[in-house]
């Protein structure tokens, strides 16, 4: 970061706080040709490609539930300093497949797609997630740039965040929420109003917000659902 002061040159690089590594394979089949990737693909079979990968850190990270002691971080007793957890990493994937084009030299295609991701609970928040959903690539006459889509998610609160959550109900004298799920379904459109100008307007719905965090506007009651609308605009230059 930069920090003045801290070094002669502007600059202060700490390299005494782990490292991070990432990695992935990716494979594609039928893909579209080399030089037109926004072309339809000339082949016997629909496109679609497939991932893994993972990222794992060195760096110790907080534990979501106890302390230095092993006392849970809820416990009056407790020092409030979370125990550190060396390392940290996550596996995830991808799945993205045209599932139906009428016309192989329309742009006009059918996808779905997959992402499912997991990593350690005891030093995340959430420990599994998934969202997939279906796209539909020019899906009005004259609008051949532009995307339908229809996805879904579930986020997945780990166990250590949830044991906090209960014993943070047993030691308070006060209703603590218990800790969940979030799930969300979202409807979207692209549009490619022009080459260098993208519009996108997107509505979710969303249960049990944060997993069932609390709601800081009302103790002792958890977030409820959400309704989220919005427009992304981006302008290329």
């Amino acid at each position: 970061g930069q920090l003045r002061g801290s070094s002669r040159w502007g600059g202060n690089f700490n390299l005494r706080t782990g490292a991070q590594f990432i990695g992935g394979i990716q494979y594609a089949h039928n893909p579209p040709s080399v030089g037109a990737p926004n072309a339809p693909a000339a082949q016997s079979g629909l496109p679609g490609t497939y991932k893994l990968g993972f990222w794992y850190d060195t760096a110790g990270y907080p534990d979501q539930r106890f302390d230095t002691r092993g006392l849970s971080l809820a416990n009056p007793a407790s020092s409030g300093i979370a125990r550190t957890d060396r390392g940290n990493f996550s596996l995830y994937a991808v799945a993205d497949q045209t599932i139906w084009q009428p016309d192989p030299e329309q742009p006009m295609a059918l996808a779905v797609f997959l992402r499912p991701m997991i990593a350690p609970s005891d030093r995340n928040q959430i420990n599994f997630s998934v969202n997939g959903g279906v796209t539909l690539k020019a899906p009005l006459p004259g609008r051949d740039d532009d995307t339908l889509g229809l996805g879904f998610g579930v986020a997945n609160i780990g166990g250590g965040a949830r044991g906090l959550a209960r014993d943070l109900a047993l030691f308070s004298a006060t209703y603590v929420p218990g800790r969940g799920a979030e799930t969300f379904v979202e409807l979207t459109y692209q549009a490619q109003i022009a080459p260098w100008w993208q519009l996108q307007p997107d509505i979710q719905y969303r249960w049990r917000t944060g997993g069932g965090v609390a709601d800081p506007n009302r103790p002792g009651k958890a977030l409820g659902n959400a309704l989220i609308i919005g427009v992304r605009n981006l302008i290329t230059f």
